[in-house]
């Protein structure tokens, strides 16, 4: 009777673990991030939404995608006009209006809430300070709703999930005018997400693992409304566009991004 109890206790105890595992899977599945279905990609890494109403007015989307420097054969390197090293996401398409975000920090890899928290509010203050200008606004926690990412639903938002994107690091969406005068063009919502199912993470730069203070400031300057780098002249730049494991370089701004921070603002 014993022996029986004992054998019953054992099978209870596993299936108890084989449920939480396929919860913990089907939990996991529900954190998957795509690109909505009428994507289309305009130049390699950079996709285009469609259109929407923001205060009645027509704004276009665009999602620019993050990749591992181990996937360069996905992009290639494109000149860099008089080799400024900066560019932007339209020329005169920036923030006119201060509008906080909300940020999701909870993660599979153990990054610390706070320290996500407030690393991001560091690295927007990197942005503002080079340009003179309160940009971003302020952040606070909250939970943040895998389906609101990528629609314009009057929030910027911030979060990690499992980006169905090969190679992705992560995806910052921005909303805005970018065509029409220089004058008229003007951001107006942002999201960004970070891999946290293909990709480890850390607070300290550590090998095998990609450093969230690198990945952010640079995902954040897509934000303000600066523009990925190609050219190889340009590789220290914050807004080079390939990342690696380890990397902590992107973590300061360099003359490049300073000057065209300062000229965008």
């Amino acid at each position: 009777m014993k022996k029986i109890m004992a054998i019953s206790l054992i099978l209870g105890v596993m299936l108890m673990t084989v449920g939480m595992v396929v919860a913990g899977k089907n939990q996991k599945q529900e954190k998957m991030f795509g690109l909505p279905e009428n994507a289309v990609e305009v130049s390699s890494g950079v996709f285009y939404l469609g259109k929407a109403l923001d205060k009645g007015k027509v704004v276009e989307g665009y999602a620019f995608l993050a990749k591992n420097s181990q996937d360069k054969k996905a992009r290639k390197p494109k000149p860099t006009k008089e080799s400024s090293c900066y560019e932007f996401l339209a020329s005169g398409a920036k923030w006119k209006s201060v509008e906080d975000y909300i940020v999701d920090a909870t993660n599979t890899r153990e990054l610390d809430e706070v320290f996500v928290r407030n690393n991001l509010a560091m690295d927007i203050g990197k942005w503002e300070t080079a340009s003179g200008k309160n940009i971003l606004g302020n952040g606070e926690a909250g939970k943040v709703e895998l389906s609101e990412i990528g629609t314009l639903n009057n929030k910027n938002e911030v979060m990690f999930a499992d980006i169905n994107s090969q190679g992705a690091i992560g995806v910052t969406i921005i909303w805005g005018i970018f065509g029409g005068r220089p004058s008229n063009r003007i951001l107006v919502e942002w999201d960004m997400v970070l891999d946290d199912a293909d990709f480890d993470w850390s607070a300290i730069g550590e090998a095998g693992k990609m450093d969230f203070e690198n990945i952010a400031t640079h995902e954040l300057g897509h934000a303000v409304g600066m523009g990925d780098l190609y050219n190889g002249e340009c590789s220290e730049q914050t807004m080079y566009g390939y990342a690696s494991y380890g990397e902590t370089k992107k973590q300061t701004l360099e003359a490049g991004d300073i000057a065209g921070i300062n000229k965008l603002y």
